[in-house]
């Protein structure tokens, strides 16, 4: 007969989500009083000065001045800091008396509203680190009640070990087995069956892993295709140079120099490395080195920063394969 189900937990974490969600919510509504700023609103507003003095004439100063109030109150978590802008705003009403000392005043009240707002920053860090802590604390102090230790996971396994041991249990009887035996040894293999589940799972993931394909990010054929060699993605480079399209030829020509210092025994493509992750591999003395290193900045800049191409790149780029051995004299000729 199955036992009733006890609601009592249930019924006891209803009465503490309220107290749990108040925790979380109190770091969120904490707002600054009396017209107080937050350190965070003090940045914004630190910026938006910045940018107005960044693209403002002289003439235009003043007008910027009176978007400023006479000084700023700043909340921090432990204290109201009060900011004065005198300094500011009588720079900027001054600005249009004298023209010509404007950009040297510019730059100086830029550096030092750069040292504010990086200050600022500074405290809005520590705030926000403040709050996380205190919430992590109460909802550690709430999750820490008894009514929390159990979790469903540990009921799942609980149960399944207990049904499990009833059965080897019943068929352990019907044999003729002492009574409390068969649990004893179901136990037993319930845990043996589950830990041999655990390790056969491991082999299968490290075998997995082990036979994982390396080099896949030159997957510049079709799909099921062996990986083509240096020479095959040097002449497509040309190819693609001289049909116009210099931006995959660049990227040819890179993967081609990559899978050809592969073959050269210098490294192993690996899918996982980034594009100058592979220069330190080359000592400083090896002729090969200077050659990468402008490759991988040319690869870079065109496919990864859209740099337009010139008229450059193409030739120094079909010239360093043909100097890595990628290219036979001659072929790479546009």
């Amino acid at each position: 007969m199955r036992r009733p189900r006890d609601h009592s937990r249930l019924r006891r974490f209803a009465l503490l989500l309220p107290s749990l969600v108040l925790a979380l919510a109190l770091p969120l509504s904490a707002r600054a009083q009396d017209g107080a700023i937050p350190p965070g609103a003090f940045t914004q507003e630190l910026d938006r000065i910045i940018q107005a003095i960044d693209t403002n004439t002289s003439a235009a100063a003043p007008a910027l001045a009176s978007t400023i109030p006479v000084r700023w109150r700043v909340q921090t978590k432990h204290e109201t800091i009060e900011v004065g802008t005198h300094w500011l705003t009588t720079s900027l009403i001054d600005a249009s008396k004298a023209p010509n000392e404007w950009a040297v005043k510019r730059a100086a009240l830029r550096r030092r509203l750069i040292a504010m707002r990086d200050e600022a920053a500074a405290l809005a860090a520590a705030d926000a680190a403040g709050a996380r802590a205190g919430a992590r604390s109460a909802i550690a102090g709430i999750v820490a009640r008894e009514e929390f230790q159990e979790t469903a996971s540990q009921k799942w396994r609980e149960q399944w070990r207990a049904r499990v041991a009833e059965w080897f249990d019943d068929l352990w009887s019907r044999f003729g087995g002492g009574a409390g035996t068969g649990r004893r040894v179901a136990t037993v293999l319930a845990w043996a069956a589950g830990i041999a589940a655990l390790i056969g799972l491991g082999f299968w993931l490290a075998r997995s892993i082990a036979e994982r394909p390396r080099g896949a990010s030159l997957n510049l054929g079709a799909g099921g295709r062996a990986r083509p060699r240096a020479r095959e993605l040097a002449l497509q480079a040309v190819e693609k140079a001289r049909s116009g399209n210099v931006r995959e030829a660049v990227r040819f020509a890179y993967n081609a120099a990559l899978v050809q210092l592969e073959e050269d025994g210098a490294w192993k493509v690996d899918e996982a490395r980034t594009p100058r992750e592979y220069l330190p591999m080359l000592e400083a003395g090896d002729r090969r080195r200077p050659l990468m290193l402008d490759l991988t900045q040319r690869f870079e800049q065109i496919w990864y920063g859209n740099r337009a191409v010139s008229a450059d790149d193409t030739p120094r780029v079909t010239a360093h394969l043909e100097t890595l051995g990628c290219l036979r004299p001659g072929e790479r000729a546009i």
